[in-house]
């Protein structure tokens, strides 16, 4: 696996991406303080960011699908690249919100071309553990990237952490023009071919499960920093070892995912991601209404970081492998449709959590996030008991890239 270094190269893009996404967590009082705006208003950077990317990416995949894939995957790297040596040079709450539009787009396009990347270049029985070391990229994010830009920004500005995303893009812009392979060709995917996948039986439901499953963990993950500080009185410095906890528990999350996803029903294996990650997330809820503070909260959070991480972590090359098996034959498109999904989820997080902490307060941010999820428990153990009676009966699980299924005009399950 990791004598491929195109691979690694396409991890470092999506690491790049995944810090710029989600360090904000860990800088946002600083950012607010110095645009003038308050907690809630920076926590826009994140519900703008993916508001762009859910409708970015099918629509940036209709207008630019047919070109080839290397030099997409190159270009909007370089591009990812520029637009963060732009929000280190900003000095308005407007311009970074425009500049985060920008940054959202080209992640829209390098993100489900570097999955899409996957399935055609490495043999069937690895794609889960390529998946996942794709994602990894995400999930070491959150482990390295997110605490380290955080201490960066304390200590040289937030605007310092921009220009390191920036660096770490163009790094691995070379290291892809250096080592990736030619691809196969893609054919060209209209909005008609992207709708009949779309609503083939048991892609709407995936999707609608991923919105559910990523809104409930960036309702809190988006607000973290006061989130923290309410229940355990972490802020500055100190955040950034909570959030390197949780990052390495995404981390092993992430990998015991993908190799799961290779041995195991991942329907089955949904629920019980989804299942953890619930009760996680209500842990930061019932720590606020418990009244549990100082060392003993900031404990608590740990633990429940760990859990979050390794539960819900595990979700993303689960469902990945999961929407390739429904789309062998398309797995670009219905890849493109899962990160719309996730970023329309993640922006539906932070407008739900933005609600939340400017009306009730930090408690009500983990109980929403709960309710969330809950529901995404609800939706995931429904596609596992569907797999599962198709399986008793002896039918195959439905293919999107059956005619039956891609021209159906019925209603999806």
């Amino acid at each position: 696996m990791f004598h491929r270094v195109w691979l690694l190269m396409l991890a470092v893009g999506t690491f790049a991406i995944g810090t710029d996404g989600y360090v904000i967590a860990g800088l946002l009082p600083e950012m607010g303080r110095d645009l003038g705006v308050s907690d809630s208003q920076a926590g826009q950077f994140v519900t703008v960011f993916a508001l762009a990317y859910a409708i970015g990416a099918p629509l940036l995949g209709v207008a630019i699908g047919s070109l080839p894939r290397r030099p997409l995957l190159i270009g909007s790297l370089a591009l990812f690249a520029v637009s963060n040596v732009a929000a280190a040079l900003v000095d308005s709450y407007e311009m970074m919100l425009a500049v985060r539009v920008l940054a959202a787009l080209t992640a829209a396009v390098f993100t489900p071309a570097a999955a899409a990347a996957v399935p055609p270049l490495v043999p069937v029985e690895e794609r889960g553990r390529a998946l996942g070391t794709v994602g990894a990229g995400i999930a070491v994010a959150t482990a390295v990237g997110v605490p380290l830009g955080t201490l960066i920004g304390g200590a040289f500005g937030w605007r310092t952490t921009f220009l390191v995303v920036a660096g770490l893009s163009v790094l691995a812009t070379a290291g892809l023009l250096w080592k990736l392979p030619p691809m196969p060709p893609e054919p060209a995917a209209g909005i008609k071919t992207r709708l009949s996948v779309a609503r083939a039986r048991g892609i709407p439901t995936a999707l609608g499960l991923t919105v559910l499953w990523i809104a409930g963990a960036f309702t809190v993950l988006t607000f973290m920093s006061p989130v923290l500080e309410a229940v355990g009185g972490i802020h500055g410095s100190v955040l950034s070892i909570w959030l390197m906890i949780f990052g390495v528990a995404a981390v092993a999350g992430n990998a015991l995912g993908g190799r799961a996803a290779d041995r195991l029903p991942t329907t089955r294996l949904m629920v019980i991601s989804t299942g953890g990650l619930t009760i996680a997330l209500a842990s930061f809820g019932a720590l606020g209404s418990l009244g549990v503070h100082g060392s003993l909260g900031a404990a608590l959070a740990a633990v429940a970081l760990v859990v979050w991480g390794i539960f819900g972590w595990s979700f993303a090359p689960l469902q990945q492998h999961r929407l390739v098996e429904l789309a062998p034959q398309s797995a670009g498109i219905v890849l493109s449709l899962n990160a719309s999904a996730i970023y329309a989820g993640i922006s539906l997080g932070g407008f739900l959590g933005s609600l939340a902490l400017d009306h009730v307060g930090t408690t009500a941010v983990g109980w929403t996030a709960a309710g969330l999820e809950i529901l995404a428990v609800a939706a995931a153990a429904a596609i596992a008991v569907r797999a599962g009676r198709h399986q008793r009966q002896g039918t195959p699980t439905p293919s999107a890239d059956s005619p039956t299924n891609a021209d159906s005009t019925s209603l999806p399950l």
